[in-house]
């Protein structure tokens, strides 16, 4: 199968069944990307969610990040248009069609219903990336001090991720 269509296909998938947003679709992208097709390796793979995060915008930036990796410019473009097709079609669908159930119980009682589901699946992520992530101590003290502070603080993912950062580069300038 052509690479573009390969692209097309695995981003329009997660598209569409990555509800809950950008991070319950990492789970998708890294199956994708990693287990299925072997386009990249684990840790690839988590320098393209960190990358996602450190720039602005959502998540599922990161398949920029791999169609890049994958086939340039033009496999970039490919899994990014893939990727928010679907995310834009079902708004369109759902601006006409939600707001006219949005009050009803069985529509409330779907969303609840889901709710449940899409924290699993961002904790599934959360738990696959930190497990990559663990190759040391002081990084396994980032992980849960970097939690800690973004559940009882409140502290900002941005000033997470460049705490982070620094102290990634303080550690690799230490020889550690």
């Amino acid at each position: 199968m052509n690479i573009y269509c390969e692209l097309a296909l695995s981003f329009l998938k997660i598209g569409f069944f990555g509800f809950g947003g950008g991070f319950a679709m990492i789970p998708l992208m890294q199956s994708a990307a990693v287990h299925q097709t072997g386009w990249l390796t684990s840790s690839q793979f988590g320098a393209a969610i960190a990358l996602g995060q450190v720039t602005p915008g959502p998540v599922a930036i990161s398949a920029t990040f791999i169609g890049y990796k994958v086939a340039g410019v033009a496999g970039a473009l490919t899994a990014t248009v893939a990727i928010f097709a679907p995310s834009l079609l079902c708004m369109y669908l759902l601006e006409k069609f939600y707001l006219k159930v949005r009050g009803k119980e069985i529509t409330q009682a779907i969303m609840h219903g889901v709710l449940p589901v899409v924290a699993a699946i961002i904790l599934t992520a959360a738990i696959s990336l930190g497990r990559q992530s663990m190759h040391s101590l002081w990084q396994t003290a980032v992980i849960v001090a970097a939690a800690a502070l973004a559940i009882s603080r409140k502290v900002s993912f941005g000033l997470l991720v460049a705490g982070s950062m620094a102290v990634g580069v303080l550690m690799a300038f230490s020889g550690r």
